[in-house]
């Protein structure tokens, strides 16, 4: 056979090739192929987001407008304004405005770990994000949401405090559009904040603070792992929180210790080893200490201002006291592990009264010193009435009260409902606020017949909340 009729391999696949139609080169539109997959994943839900994220907003500004600026400048109205205007101007008053924004971005900082602002759905997740596609447009929506959301909140809270000093005669329009300008940038700070905190929740090459301002990089940055561990952060906590089982929460975001992991507990009588055990606990968990620190510090100013102060509103005694409640309840990590435990055994043999009694020692004492050194600041700059040390105390055995009623409360026993829930979550705190802001209007107004009413009152809280020890331990032992 002649080589015409055999022919070379090359020559046969060129005439293979030829006789194939050509194929047109296919470009995809990634915009497009995203909002495919949305469609699929979300269905008419995805698309009505937006509606709904404005529907929020809406709502938050009336609620900002009616409530917000009335409260705020009942907060700063007063018979002295030229003394407040002074005070609020002084170096002490901006270090604590200070302190307090370091404090809020430090807490976006640590929400950051557990639960960041990009955390789309486990589907998204799971069969988009996988694709040959620019991770950046993939999670771009998510953070849009957040970046819109905190610039807003921000912005809206500037103009609130600003509209409450204007209505108070403390400032004019400039404060207005200061504190608005100033509000919109702490929004935008905290939110980028908040995402380069969650870029940090997992190991990667570029973890700098250049991500604050290289958005997509950030967006690029976050691995599939990490964001399928903070959807599920976001389950775990939202179930708790409408189970009214905070435990759950607790240890599913609970770090592994990595300070004082040499220190040992020595030994000694039950009531003394249980307070060393709270410090050693505080000791491992610098985070706790120093987050309980910043709240006390800035709940004991604000309270202490307001009863030895006469030119302080009494409202501001209402402000303070949540942020030193929640500072106690930081420091009180042991009593809430009695109550996540009530009903065991005790292994070193103490009753359930002494060992909340126990537990409540160290934050405590912290509280104490905190408002001692407010109380020397006090003395130091004034006068300091007799009846504000008889104030402070029962503000004292408040927090008390109210942080054992909190570790105690048990389980709900009402259909959950997410207001019912929420208002059964709030009434320790709403205790120790109601009560305290009680005291603090009778000290300033000199009713002390009233005072003695309300000290019974506060006791009686706090037998309440002994009585509580008791029951939830009785009912888990039966």
């Amino acid at each position: 056979m002649s080589e015409r009729e055999h022919p070379t391999d090359d020559t046969a696949y060129d005439s293979v090739e030829d006789s194939l139609p050509a194929v047109d080169e296919v470009d995809y539109d990634d915009h497009d192929l995203l909002g495919q997959a949305d469609w699929v994943i979300g269905g008419e839900a995805a698309r009505k987001a937006r509606q709904q994220g404005l529907y929020a907003g809406y709502v938050l500004f009336l609620g900002a407008l009616v409530y917000g600026v009335p409260i705020v400048q009942t907060v700063f109205r007063t018979t002295d304004a030229t003394s407040l205007g002074e005070q609020l101007r002084s170096p002490l008053a901006i270090a604590l405005l200070v302190a307090s924004v370091a404090a809020l971005l430090g807490a976006v900082v640590f929400a950051g770990r557990f639960r960041g602002p990009v955390v789309p759905p486990m589907p998204w997740i799971d069969l988009v994000l996988q694709a040959p596609l620019d991770r950046a447009l993939a999670l771009r929506r998510w953070w849009r949401y957040a970046a819109i959301g905190g610039t807003f909140v921000g912005a809206l809270g500037g103009l609130t405090i600003g509209g409450g000093l204007a209505f108070a005669h403390l400032g004019g329009v400039v404060t207005v559009v200061v504190t608005t300008v100033a509000g919109t940038a702490l929004g935008v700070l905290a939110t980028r904040l908040w995402l380069w905190s969650q870029v940090r929740s997992w190991p990667g090459p570029d973890r700098g603070l250049s991500l604050l301002w290289r958005v997509p990089d950030a967006l690029r940055e976050l691995h599939s792992e990490s964001l399928r561990t903070h959807s599920a952060n976001t389950s775990t906590m939202a179930g708790s929180a409408l189970t009214g089982n905070l435990r759950t929460a607790r240890l599913a975001l609970t770090r592994p210790v990595r300070h004082g992991r040499t220190a040992r507990l020595r030994a000694g009588r039950p009531f003394t080893v249980l307070v060393r055990r709270d410090v050693l606990g505080l000791r491992r968990t610098p985070g706790a200490f120093l987050s309980g620190l910043g709240l006390t510090l800035l709940g004991g100013a604000i309270v202490t201002w307001a009863f030895t102060q006469p030119a302080a509103p009494s409202i501001a005694a209402t402000i303070g006291l949540l942020p030193l409640y929640l500072g106690f309840g930081a420091w009180a990590e042991g009593l809430r592990l009695q109550a996540d435990n009530v009903g065991t055994p005790s292994l070193l043999g103490a009753g359930e009264v002494t060992e909340a009694v126990a537990h409540v020692a160290v934050p405590t004492v912290l509280t104490v010193v905190v408002l001692g050194g407010w109380v020397a600041v006090a003395a130091a700059l004034g006068s300091l009435p007799v009846s504000a040390l008889l104030s402070l105390w029962l503000v004292l055995v408040l927090l008390v009260s109210g942080n054992v009623l909190a570790a105690f409360r048990g389980s709900p026993s009402f259909v959950l409902r997410p207001q019912t829930v929420a208002l059964w979550y709030a009434v320790p705190a709403l205790t120790v606020v109601v009560l305290g802001s009680l005291v603090a209007v009778l000290t300033k107004n000199g009713s002390y017949t009233g005072l003695s009413v309300v000290s019974w009152l506060v006791y009686a809280v706090l037998a309440w909340a002994v009585s509580r020890v008791r029951r939830l331990t009785y009912l888990h032992r039966d």
